[in-house]
């Protein structure tokens, strides 16, 4: 993408306005929900044409930086006009201008930026604390360490600042012992929150990632491979015993992107199917969210022992369900399983003993995302319950969400280099590597 400050005030400038003439319908909460809805397009159309797009090369971060507008679009779309909601939207339009001005500008004004989403996560976090069922403060507590690294890192001399950099990393795309933010912010956040939170974090950490200098030292590569082997691990054993379909897809996403670190720690490159797997696994993440909070908007907040048997009485419902959580999982002909795959099969992975625990890992995956499937749509409904399935706006975030994960399993990975938008002077090479 076109980097400079032209972009820069263009793509935080639409959403923040967007967000501060929302104020003026903050009494009309369906005219604001459109308003917050074309201003996402607006975003896409800006993005878009600072792209270069369709005469530019098309690389994976031109993708991360277009799917953040649609990322918001859709999370928008998929909620109810309900004035409780009003807050988010607005949230939600600040939350993209700041992870969009993260993507385009430089490193100083970038990590500023940085610090301002990991501020503003850390105030939801603390204002929605009596919602979450995960540990508040330790989100809380996550984003500001994130604040301090990023100060760090602007101020210390190489290898500390490398150091610093990959924590604020690990603490958007979420890492052991870095998760808290993360999984405090998908389990407790409301409204349409979680679903764009969902992506635009591990969006903005696999950029960050991307863009790391050189100078890191290899105890520190040996140290994030075990992080992300233990990562893996214990996302999934907390998966496995949430009852609550949220924190259980915040630990879920804890597991996969921990494989993505493993990676990373072991290769020394990041492959073209990463990003491939982390839109993938945002996206998916992010179907889920929506579809579960089209349940909690009909019966409250309630966990998977309360409601099961959808299949019969809501047959929309179940069918993008199922589709969402075998995209999830891995399976074809969706994006996580092509980035897998792809990253599995990558030359540059040695082979070793950690692929065992990488395998089970995936494996575990499959049992509790088929697990969760199993207990919503099948078994026997309650009676005593009015069911009412997914309405038209619903059902067609949830659609194209599922058409842009089939359009990632398909397509080459070639068209998703992930360096080759990065600024010069950070990444010379199309697939981004680090010597050891």
């Amino acid at each position: 993408m076109t980097t400079g400050w032209l972009p820069l005030v263009l793509l935080v400038g639409i959403p923040f306005s967007g967000a501060a003439l929302g104020f003026v319908l903050w009494s009309k909460p369906r005219a604001l929900r459109v308003w917050a809805l074309l201003v996402s397009l607006a975003s896409l159309a800006g993005v878009a044409a600072l792209s270069g797009l369709p005469a530019g090369s098309f690389t994976g971060m031109t993708l991360l930086a277009l799917l953040f507008p649609t990322a918001a679009f859709l999370s928008l779309l998929g909620q109810s006009p309900h004035e409780d909601n009003r807050a988010a939207w607005i949230m939600s339009l600040l939350l993209l201008g700041l992870g969009l001005g993260a993507m385009v500008s430089r490193e100083g004004v970038e990590l500023i930026l940085l610090a301002l989403i990991l501020v503003l996560v850390g105030v939801l976090i603390h204002r929605y604390r009596a919602m979450s069922v995960y540990h508040p403060w330790q989100g809380i507590g996550t984003c500001g360490v994130g604040v301090i690294c990023i100060v760090m890192a602007l101020v210390m001399p190489l290898p500390v600042s490398a150091v610093a950099l990959v924590a604020v990393c690990a603490i958007l795309l979420p890492l052991v012992p870095f998760h808290g933010g993360h999984v405090a912010a998908l389990a407790g956040l409301p409204g349409n929150l979680p679903a764009f939170l969902a992506f635009l974090l591990p969006g903005l950490g696999f950029h960050g990632l991307l863009t790391l200098p050189g100078g890191m030292p290899e105890v520190a590569w040996t140290a994030l491979g075990v992080l992300g082997l233990a990562g893996a691990l214990y996302g999934s054993l907390k998966a496995v015993v949430q009852s609550r379909v949220r924190s259980l897809l915040a630990y879920a996403n804890l597991s996969f992107y921990s494989i993505l670190w493993w990676y990373v720690a072991v290769a020394h490159t990041v492959p073209a199917q990463a990003t491939t797997y982390v839109v993938s696994i945002g996206l998916a993440t992010s179907g889920l969210l929506l579809a579960w909070h089209a349940i909690r908007a009909r019966y409250g907040d309630i966990d998977l022992r309360a409601i099961r048997g959808l299949g019969r009485p809501m047959p929309r419902f179940a069918l993008v369900f199922t589709l969402l959580a075998l995209a999830a999982l891995g399976l074809p002909p969706f994006g996580v399983f092509s980035g897998f795959m792809g990253m599995l099969l990558n030359p540059s992975l040695p082979v070793s003993g950690s692929l065992v625990v990488i395998i089970v890992t995936w494996l575990a995956a499959s049992w509790y995302l088929l697990d969760l499937v199993q207990r919503l749509i099948f078994g026997r409904h309650r009676p005593e319950l009015r069911y009412h399935d997914l309405r038209w706006a619903e059902m067609t975030s949830l659609l194209v969400i599922v058409v842009i994960l089939t359009l990632l399993g398909i397509a080459p990975a070639r068209l998703f280099e992930p360096g080759a938008s990065v600024p010069q002077t950070r990444a010379q090479t199309e697939v981004i590597s680090w010597n050891r």
